[in-house]
């Protein structure tokens, strides 16, 4: 008898525990539903701690810092220039377009920018979309986060002043994972 009672109670504790599981699974998706929506985690390649390189050479162009921020609901990029500067960038998955977009504000207070119609794909984020340079003049902007390595991201802004038949490199950069 005593044996049949330890053997319900034990049965009882595993169902209770199952249960528990299950409600704290839920409630974590409820809590921080981006943390399980696959859009919301294409960025995530790009978490960590970087030195970045300019492309190419072993010219130090600076270091960033890449967090999940908000629930997970943003990237938050954290960046320290070699030289004077410093800035950061919210990156997330506009409602409203479902694409992703970039904000970033850099230290200069002038030095303001929004990426737009982000999307991953071909192993990298790609922003692409026209805007306007300082004097009004249409220009397009590409804007790629290639996912090359665990340990190595390439990030490439280039923009076209003639509808997309040249473009200029803007900068590129590649930064590689701190051990």
């Amino acid at each position: 008898m005593i044996t049949r009672s330890v053997f319900l109670i034990g049965i009882l504790i595993m169902a209770a525990q199952n249960l528990l599981a299950q409600n704290n699974t839920n409630a974590n998706a409820t809590a921080l539903p981006c943390m399980s929506i696959a859009q919301a985690r294409e960025f995530d390649f790009w978490i960590g701690e970087w030195d970045v390189y300019v492309t190419g050479t072993k010219n130090l162009a600076g270091h960033s810092l890449i967090q999940i921020a908000s629930g997970g609901c943003m990237i938050l990029e954290n960046w320290t220039s070699k030289g004077p500067g410093s800035g950061k960038s919210m990156n997330f998955v506009d409602p409203f377009s479902g694409k992703w977009k970039q904000v970033w504000v850099g230290s200069s207070g002038l030095n303001v920018s929004e990426f737009l119609n982000g999307e991953y794909k071909e192993n990298a984020m790609r922003f692409e979309f026209e805007t306007k340079d300082r004097q009004g003049t249409p220009q397009l902007v590409k804007f790629h986060f290639y996912n090359q390595s665990p340990d190595q991201v390439r990030q490439l802004h280039q923009t076209s002043a003639d509808g997309g038949k040249t473009w200029t490199t803007t900068y590129d950069f590649t930064y590689l994972r701190k051990q």
